[in-house]
């Protein structure tokens, strides 16, 4: 059936309701597994120093992407598929200025931001691999990525700029069922694959997100933010084969290389401590072994925690860390950077945190924040120590940590100011008696 001019007219009282027979039903798109993708590689930014700049671009590469997948759900096809394309334009752009010298970036920097010419996406591209060894030794390995990205670029435009009535929501009624079906599919492959290519992009900037699920680079990194691609992420979205090629490049093996050669393999629990402020009670000794492999205020934690054994909830050291433990009861995630201070207005010992939550005017009347936990301050080398527990301590309890605080403040003082080392610590009377207390 061909669009003739007399049936057009006869439809234009009701055009406005043609795009609605496009809008896309939850359960067609598999929306929640496609913007779960969005959140993997929005999770994956990068931590190095000489690419704060990336981040941006890959954090408003994901949002066109999340963007497309409103505007597909809503009917606009054709505005969806371009929001998908400017994707992988934008994520380009920031992997290479991330792989430009530093004149050369800070020219074509200059000439983006102030909106003057700017190459197109294939000649970016272009650049890239001349200017990138390890973007460029990928594409060799797997010359699909180049061409997929040209094909489905080409497929996309046939929506975005409207050839062939296919494209167009002012078609007859008779003719949408099964195209309607088929803009759905086409949508699904082209932004699936696109997010692939923004995945390897933001790999070709640093190797962390499959680096940090290396078996050789595991529990080495105390506090990265970056988030690793998770194995379905892997499996459905960037490739198996694509990651095999990946980590056999010199790229990812000179960041291996340098990984092992620099930061210690840290026992699980240890890890823990470090990455995640979580004291596992139950092996805390393997936490004590490698305590000099901890920062000196998360060192303290495990020593207060350790000290206070099934009692303690949470350590917080004012201002610096809050560290958390599985002795006891859960903790309420609840901390105040001046929580000290309140604890000292009511007495510094066994300080109902409701109390305190009262005084600086914390609201904790909902049932999902329970707050019925203890706060004890000791004051350490002009810091303090809050001290979380489920139960009062003792008079012996309390003298115990003040005895702690009084051993461990001058020690504090040294290693702050680099006159020991914070394995020094493993020679205080205090750990001594720690450790003993545990045989």
């Amino acid at each position: 059936m061909n669009f003739k001019d007399e049936y057009i007219n006869s439809q234009m009282f009701s055009w406005r309701h043609h795009p609605s027979r496009y809008v896309t039903r939850e359960d067609e798109l598999a929306y929640s597994r496609l913007y779960g993708y969005v959140e993997q590689l929005a999770d994956s930014v990068s931590g190095l120093v000489s690419t704060p700049s990336f981040n941006q671009f890959l954090l408003e590469s994901c949002q066109l992407l999340a963007n497309s997948l409103d505007l597909i759900h809503q009917g606009y096809f054709d505005a969806a598929f371009y929001s998908v394309r400017q994707a992988g334009e934008v994520i380009l752009i920031g992997t290479l200025f991330s792989n430009l010298d530093e004149s050369e970036r800070v020219a074509e920097y200059e000439n983006w931001a102030s909106l003057d010419w700017f190459p197109s996406f294939s000649k970016l591209s272009k650049m890239l691999y001349s200017k990138d060894t390890e973007y460029r030794e990928l594409l060799e390995q797997m010359p699909e990525i180049d061409e997929l990205i040209s094909k489905l670029n080409k497929k996309a435009n046939k929506y975005i700029h409207k050839q062939g009535h296919e494209s167009f929501y002012t078609k007859p009624n008779e003719m949408t069922s099964d195209s309607s079906k088929s803009i759905r599919e086409d949508f699904t492959v082209y932004f699936t694959a696109t997010v692939n290519i923004c995945a390897i992009f933001r790999l070709a900037v640093d190797p962390f997100p499959i680096l940090l699920s290396d078996t050789e680079c595991e529990y080495r990194f105390p506090d990265c933010m970056t988030l690793e691609f998770s194995q379905s992420f892997i499996e459905n979205c960037l490739g198996s084969d694509f990651v095999e090629h990946y980590i056999k490049t010199d790229y990812y093996c000179n960041w291996v290389n340098a990984i092992r050669s620099t930061f210690p393999q840290l026992k699980e629990a240890t890890y823990n401590v470090s990455n995640l402020h979580y004291i596992d009670l139950s092996n805390i000794e393997d936490i004590l072994d490698e305590i000099d492999k901890l920062t000196l205020y998360e060192a303290t934690a495990v020593l207060f925690t350790a000290l206070f054994s099934e009692k303690i909830i949470a350590v917080h050291i004012t201002g610096m860390l809050d560290a958390f433990s599985n002795s006891a009861r859960p903790s309420s995630g609840l901390y105040l950077s001046d929580m000290s201070d309140y604890a000292g207005q009511l007495g510094g010992v066994n300080v109902p945190l409701a109390e305190i939550c009262r005084l600086a005017s914390l609201d904790t009347s909902h049932e999902f924040s329970p707050v019925s936990s203890f706060i004890t301050s000791f004051t350490i080398a002009f810091d303090f120590v809050c001290v979380e527990t489920d139960k009062l301590l003792d008079d012996n309890e309390v003298e115990l940590g003040r005895k702690a605080t009084e051993e461990l403040g001058q020690l504090w003082k040294k290693i702050k100011t680099g006159q020991c080392a914070i394995s020094e610590l493993k020679e205080t009377a205090l750990f001594k008696r720690i450790k003993q207390n545990m045989k």
